[in-house]
């Protein structure tokens, strides 16, 4: 966000309303000063202004969740002022971690950021009551520029948008690398590899539907998961656990003994993993989310994983730089002021990050992560999951793979249910609830995940033979002139052997 990008790469999340003025001659003028403003936030990142006037710009870019996200901050920062103002006397400014404010000594040299015009330090001749007011009329503002931003208000705090790239990401988080590749085969080797198998079952390989590309996708980072070997019906390939799930469950009052001492998950077929700390117990967050925690908790997991394994930027952590993210083109969603900002922003702190100082958490990272979460998670009403290495599965209305869920509902059992060839790709059916339905239902569900109709061979197949009968129906029956110059009898222009049986053939 700290570099102009192309105003052609703008896309903007807000949904079109008809007040909407052209920005074609001011569009080059905002992304420059988004650009000059992010640059500052990075030099004072404890300022409540430099926040507000981000959020501001991105208000007028048409980013409402980007700027609800950044006018949080700022009166995170005014909030957190005007509760030490009371405190004493003396100068104040805010510490370089957390954006806590504190009294500074006056032998202490730097330490903190001073607001401008005088906001952020309280002089000796200036009242705290004229302090306490301008820091008020700043916290006022932004809290004008959050609202303005949600369009449910005050009955629900929630705003509109649609998920779409954003502009300023950088081209190695925006495919995946032949490091992550070998990195993901190397997992499928680890599961698919052992008792006694000489190499991996299954591996992850490019252009799994060939090398022109879809949706205008470079056909490299569409992959696939492929058989090494030729494998009958019924072989297991592997357990998929996962490190990345949530659920709603007790909360801290919740009645259900945890069988590891109280710490984590109440639930108890959620055990802590061995590498769980106490400290990260993520139980109050269903008491603040409530039918939402399953998601919201998935979400802090996957920001444990990046804590844990040192990964300074959460888009190169392996297990989120794998997942294909879903711009949803033709839905809105809403965002929720508390389970999209306030809940993520306390877990961030909790785990000593900075969430004003380190750019590397901003807000459009969370959302990010969101769209790639929601593309690639299996859930039922009480639970959320994205398992590894399901994920790289792709879709078929006739699958020849089934998966199942463990009663602890984070490890899938996967195996064949067709006899495959080597190289031949793996598919999963994504919602197996829909598996026996109507084409119309199946590709209605599929929507959710591929934003198109399913154009596997199944749909494909019985997308035709709707198609045949609808003509058949118009043109008043079998043989019509419509019929695609059928014989006397009148058979369909196609094998005999494949033509469907229609209740008119009886007529």
């Amino acid at each position: 966000m700290d570099t102009p990008f192309a105003t052609t790469d703008w896309q903007p999340t807000r949904p079109p309303e008809p007040e909407d003025v052209d920005l074609t001659d001011r569009l080059p003028t905002l992304i420059t000063t988004l650009a000059a403003q992010t640059k500052t936030l990075y030099a004072h990142p404890y300022d409540p202004h430099s926040w507000l006037h981000r959020a501001k710009t991105l208000t007028e870019l048409r980013y409402p969740e980007l700027a609800v996200g950044d006018a949080h901050k700022a009166l995170l920062l005014c909030r957190t002022l005007l509760s030490r103002l009371g405190e004493g006397e003396g100068r104040w400014e805010l510490g370089h971690r957390m954006g806590f404010w504190m009294m500074r000594d006056e032998d202490c040299e730097g330490g903190g950021e001073v607001l401008e015009d005088g906001v952020g330090g309280v002089s000796g001749d200036e009242k705290a009551g004229e302090q306490e007011r301008r820091i008020t009329d700043l916290q006022s503002e932004a809290w004008r520029v959050e609202v303005g931003n949600l369009c449910k208000f005050p009955e629900a705090e929630e705003g509109r948008f649609s998920p779409r790239r954003y502009p300023w990401m950088r081209a190695e988080h925006r495919v995946r690398g032949d490091a992550l590749l070998a990195v993901l085969n190397e997992e499928f080797a680890a599961r698919t590899g052992r008792r006694g198998r000489r190499s991996a079952l299954c591996e992850v390989r490019r252009h799994a539907f060939g090398k022109s590309g879809t949706d205008g996708r470079d056909s490299r980072d569409i992959l696939g998961v492929f058989v090494t070997q030729d494998l009958p019906d019924g072989t297991f390939l592997m357990l998929d656990r996962s490190k990345t799930w949530g659920c709603i469950g007790p909360g801290p009052g919740g009645s259900v003994v945890n069988l590891r001492g109280g710490d984590g998950c109440a639930n108890p077929l959620h055990l802590n993993m061995a590498s769980d700390d106490a400290a990260d117990d993520l139980r109050w967050v269903r008491g603040r989310a409530g039918v939402y925690a399953a998601d919201i908790i998935t979400l802090c997991r996957f920001l444990l994983c990046c804590k844990k394994d040192g990964v300074a930027h959460p888009l190169d952590h392996p297990l989120i730089a794998r997942l294909t993210p879903l711009y949803r083109r033709q839905k809105v969603r809403l965002f929720s002021l508390e389970a999209d900002f306030a809940i993520p922003v306390a877990w961030l702190q909790h785990l000593g990050i900075d969430v004003f100082a380190d750019p590397n958490y901003d807000t459009w990272v969370l959302f990010e992560i969101k769209a790639r979460e929601n593309n690639n998670s299996w859930s039922d009403p009480l639970h959320h999951c994205v398992s590894p290495l399901f994920s790289l599965f792709n879709h078929s209305c006739e699958p020849n793979v089934t998966w199942n869920t463990g009663k602890d509902c984070v490890t899938l059992g996967i195996a064949l249910q067709k006899d495959v060839k080597a190289g031949e790709q793996l598919f999963v059916f994504y919602d197996q609830y829909v598996e026996d339905q109507s084409l119309e239902k199946r590709r209605d569900r599929m929507w959710r995940w591929l934003e198109d109709d399913c154009r596997c061979s199944r749909c494909v197949r019985e997308a035709a033979i709707e198609v045949a009968r609808s003509s058949a129906v118009r043109d008043g029956g079998v043989g019509g002139s419509g019929s695609g110059g059928g014989d006397e009898k009148g058979s369909l222009d196609w094998d005999t052997a494949e033509k469907p049986v229609f209740p008119e053939d009886s007529w």
